[in-house]
């Protein structure tokens, strides 16, 4: 598989560039926090949607969406991604996307906190880790 060919690459490919670009990025009269939590959101996303096609592919994992669960069973697509890494023994690859899923969740809902430089290289590295890592047959 060319995974190169892919979206997932591709928003991995566009997080490390706004990395780069980041400093050009932001509007005059904004905080950085606007270009930083995007960052964090790609480079999240990306790693996730990586996640997912790489369980696909070479361990025929799909998820099971939320809403065909019962009540009692719900348990999110993230999530189920995320135990389905530890279940493959790749316990260090949870371990990233958790890291990431946490950063995320800062960025996304917590708009009045700051946002460190080093959570934004803490969240390419663990995206970097990630597309590193787990390979395609």
């Amino acid at each position: 598989m060319d995974i190169t060919k892919y979206p997932q690459f591709e928003l991995y490919l566009l997080t490390l560039n706004l990395l780069t670009l980041k400093d050009q990025l932001v509007p005059d009269g904004c905080n950085p926090r606007c270009i930083n939590s995007t960052i964090i959101n790609r480079a999240y996303f990306s790693s996730y949607l990586y996640c997912l096609l790489w369980l696909e592919d070479v361990k025929k994992f799909k998820p099971i969406p939320i809403l065909q669960l019962g009540p009692d069973e719900r348990i999110s697509e993230h999530q189920q991604v995320r135990n389905a890494l530890s279940n493959f023994g790749e316990i260090r690859m949870k371990s990233e996307l958790l890291k990431l899923a946490d950063l995320r969740r800062k960025a996304d809902y917590d708009p009045f906190s700051d946002i460190t430089s080093d959570e934004v290289t803490d969240a390419v590295r663990h995206m970097e880790k990630i597309f590193n890592h787990l390979k395609f047959e």
